[in-house]
């Protein structure tokens, strides 16, 4: 008869636990990696583009923009010069009368002034990407952007309304059109000098972010 001892097959010791520890560290730590390279690559990829979308616009703004400056200044000199006793009309016969010439648009000012990649970059968040400095130039410019644009709202008010049309308020028109273009060429020479501050910085960064 024989006699079959029984042997216990051995465990798993504390050097197999430790690599395989190591081993299941090491595979979380490269999936981690791997996704975090990425996001990164991702968020690399759409800073590069924000930025160049806005570069692009900045510079078109700059140039819609630049054109009407010297337009504006002659204008505005001759309105403050206006002596209204010595026309006849209305205030906005004067103020037509009075204006310089148009560039080949035909338009009084500009028309094509555009924010729609800063308002993406805001609505989606994507600024966040961006260097602080540069966010707090394009910030400064948006801003001045929509002070130029309020100006020019307040002149076309001036010229439209009511009393424009009045021989009796030639002068008080004539006037309030004098101070409104003074304001729109104040900051128009305020957001053109701030285009061309910031633009080297902002087409820096795109290049960077390539």
């Amino acid at each position: 008869m024989e006699i079959h001892a029984h042997v216990p097959k051995p465990g798993k010791n504390a050097m197999h636990w430790v690599l395989e520890g190591v081993f299941i560290l090491v595979s979380v730590g490269v999936a981690f990696g791997a996704g975090e390279y990425r996001e990164y690559r991702a968020n690399r990829e759409l800073a590069g583009r924000v930025l160049r979308s806005l570069q692009a616009e900045v510079e078109h703004n700059l140039a819609e923009v630049e054109p009407y400056l010297s337009i504006h200044v002659a204008w505005s000199n001759a309105l403050m010069n206006a002596h209204p006793d010595s026309m006849s009309g209305a205030g906005i016969d004067g103020y037509v009368a009075l204006r310089p010439p148009l560039p080949p648009s035909g338009s009084e000012f500009p028309t094509e002034v555009r924010r729609g990649a800063w308002d993406a970059a805001l609505s989606t968040g994507s600024l966040r990407l961006l260097d602080y400095d540069v966010v707090a130039a394009l910030s400064n410019i948006y801003q001045m952007q929509q002070f130029y644009g309020d100006n020019i709202a307040r002149v076309v008010t001036a010229g439209t309304a009511t009393t424009a049309f009045e021989p009796a308020a030639r002068a008080l028109v004539l006037r309030q059109l004098a101070i409104d273009m003074g304001t729109v060429t104040f900051s128009e020479r305020l957001l053109i000098g701030l285009y061309k501050q910031h633009l080297p910085a902002i087409r820096s960064a795109a290049a960077a972010s390539q």
